[in-house]
């Protein structure tokens, strides 16, 4: 998969080519610094331009950026840059660039002793006498392999280079630049930019592959394993093939394996701005990039990549979709099931992906399903019932999501709603529960077809209403209206404790209920224990109470009526006729 997403990057960087621009635009126009001062010393030894960039991570742009220089000042970021902190040109690692046309050193290390006279020398030198460092056979094969394709290097610019950081390098503030003490200073003597580019391949591909000791040679090519996500050392023996004549997982050229690294580069630059869903389009050649917050809003086929900022880029999660779509095939009617009429906005049609996941994010999983479809289980910052939920059920819905997999996620979605709905009863927040019922009853009128609830819950409470009203004692006539009022006479109870910190969890003993005879039992015990706050006259508690005990046809436990009417608003708590209330 990774090699299908490389020939649609290097299309992309083909397309930029014949526009007449450098095929690396495609990553230097989303390219990001690291915070810092940057420098920029022309042919006369004099500051031409001086910068100090930040990213504002809120506002996701760079900050103190000088349009006219910023451009270039990319590009020799960008083409001075370490594969990483483990193959310096620097051997004690002070000094962090690749070439002897810049010079990279954190401005800590101006003042603690770390960066000096030795220190440059070395750094300086080393780049002079590339052979030296380059002593082995394989790290040997790599320098010459490229060094027959560039220019020689120009000592006598490395020398001047040389000359002028020791010069100024600890006296900066006498040409009026100014350091804050923390992050890069980065210096870069201007050049024609094959210079720079040649000089980066000069370190770049004697450090492209993971370990030159690996490299074959083949055919006049060299081939080797890739640096990105991916190593063979002591702390990783089962990325070795042991059954094969070569333990390697697998080999590319050079050439492959420079290009893979600008791929990584160019993923890089759209994590580092939040970037992380990436699509990839391998029929029109396109890539995209969307924030965990933002959707792809047409329909898609290609590869899917999820990736991670960190010492590199990471590709957490990677993945093929076949058949995308951001309108959602049949729309979502979100219907408050106690009452239909109700005008409240959040009661609608859904018809986008976005829309559906969005509704998901909040109402089920308060705002943390979105960012953590694929989130390490030890890097969630959430815990309790949302992080058991969220774990257990992201993959299903980011696959019917974003992939239009359906198998199970009914079932998936109704166990999830049914544990959150407890949950927000247990810790008293019975309005999200409501609005969490009614979501799970949506969600299942949805995935039935369309077809309407078999349970019509407000025509129940208004029936039930009736009936505990009238002046002889009705009888329930099914097992949902049973259930229902169950709910109902359990809220009331609970409403009488006289308990300073009352919680909504005394309600769990009756959901968790399996057997009818238990459950009449449980009611039995609430009403011994709560009987002194009720009187005789109490018609409307009565009623309810004596048609729950005569109803002995229910069979199998009807939880989701039992929490409908538990969560609704309690019957024997509304006026009859605006002024008489029940017990009174």
């Amino acid at each position: 998969m990774l090699k299908d997403c490389l020939e649609v990057f290097k299309r992309q960087m083909q397309q930029v080519k014949e526009k007449g621009r450098a095929e690396d635009a495609l990553i230097l126009d989303s390219y990001i610094p690291a915070d810092g001062c940057y420098i920029s010393v022309n042919s006369d030894g004099i500051i031409a331009c001086q910068m100090d960039l930040k990213f504002n991570k809120k506002a996701k742009q760079m900050e103190g950026i000088s349009q006219r220089y910023y451009g270039k000042m990319c590009f020799f970021d960008y083409h001075s840059r370490l594969v990483s902190m483990d193959k310096p040109v620097d051997p004690k690692k002070v000094i962090h660039s690749n070439n002897y046309l810049s010079f990279w050193v954190k401005q800590e290390s101006l003042g603690n002793g770390k960066l000096n006279q030795e220190a440059i020398d070395r750094y300086f030198d080393v780049l002079k006498n590339p052979e030296k460092k380059y002593a082995k056979s394989k790290d040997r094969q790599m320098y010459d392999y490229i060094a027959a394709q560039i220019d020689e290097i120009n000592v006598e610019k490395l020398e001047w280079c040389r000359d002028w950081v020791k010069k100024h390098i600890f006296s900066l503030e006498d040409m009026g630049i100014s350091l804050s003490g923390k992050n890069y200073l980065k210096i870069f003597f201007e050049d024609t930019e094959e210079r720079y580019i040649q000089e980066e391949q000069r370190y770049l591909i004697t450090k492209i592959f993971n370990k030159n000791d690996y490299n074959q040679e083949i055919d006049g090519k060299i081939w080797g394993l890739p640096n990105d996500n991916l190593g063979m050392n002591q702390k990783k023996p089962y990325m070795a093939h042991k059954t094969r004549k070569t333990e390697l997982p697998y080999m590319i050229t050079a050439e492959d394996a420079v290009l893979q690294r600008k791929f990584f580069d160019y993923l890089y630059n759209q994590a580092s701005a939040g970037k992380v869903n990436i699509y990839i389009d391998p029929e029109k050649g396109e890539i995209s990039a969307f924030s965990k917050e933002e959707k792809m809003q047409k329909d898609f086929t290609g590869y899917y990549l999820y990736v991670q900022k960190g010492k590199e880029v990471q590709i957490m999660h990677q993945d093929v979709i076949v058949d995308y779509r951001y309108h959602l095939r049949k729309r979502f009617q979100y219907i408050n099931v106690f009452d239909r009429k109700t005008e409240e906005e959040l009661y609608r049609d859904y018809g986008t992906v976005g829309q559906m996941e969005s509704l998901l994010n909040e109402i089920l999983f308060s705002k943390w399903l979105v960012t953590n479809y694929f989130t390490p289980v030890d890097e969630l910052q959430i815990s309790g019932e949302t992080a058991r939920n969220l774990i257990w059920s992201r993959d299903a819905i980011f696959a019917w999501l974003y992939k239009n997999e359906t198998q199970n996620i009914s079932g998936i979605l109704s166990k999830v709603s049914v544990n959150m709905i407890k949950d927000s009863i247990k810790n008293g927040y019975i309005s999200k529960a409501v609005k969490q019922f009614n979501l799970k009853c949506s969600l299942e009128e949805y995935f039935s077809g369309g077809e309407p609830m078999s349970t019509d819950y407000e025509s129940i409470r208004k029936e039930l209403r009736r009936k505990i009203q009238s002046k002889e004692t009705e009888q329930i006539t099914s097992d949902e209206e049973y259930y229902y009022a169950v709910g109902q006479l359990v809220n009331y109870f609970i409403s009488l404790s006289k308990a300073k910190d009352k919680k909504h969890s005394l309600a769990n003993p009756f959901f968790n209920i399996k057997n009818n005879q238990a459950l009449k039992d449980k009611l039995r015990q609430y009403f011994i224990k709560y009987n002194y706050q009720l009187k005789c006259s109490g018609t409307w508690f009565n009623n309810l109470y004596a048609m729950i005990c005569n109803y002995t046809k229910a069979e199998k436990t009807d939880q989701n009526s039992m929490i409908a009417g538990y969560i609704n608003n309690n019957i024997l708590y509304q006026k009859k006729n605006m002024e008489e209330q029940v017990n009174e």
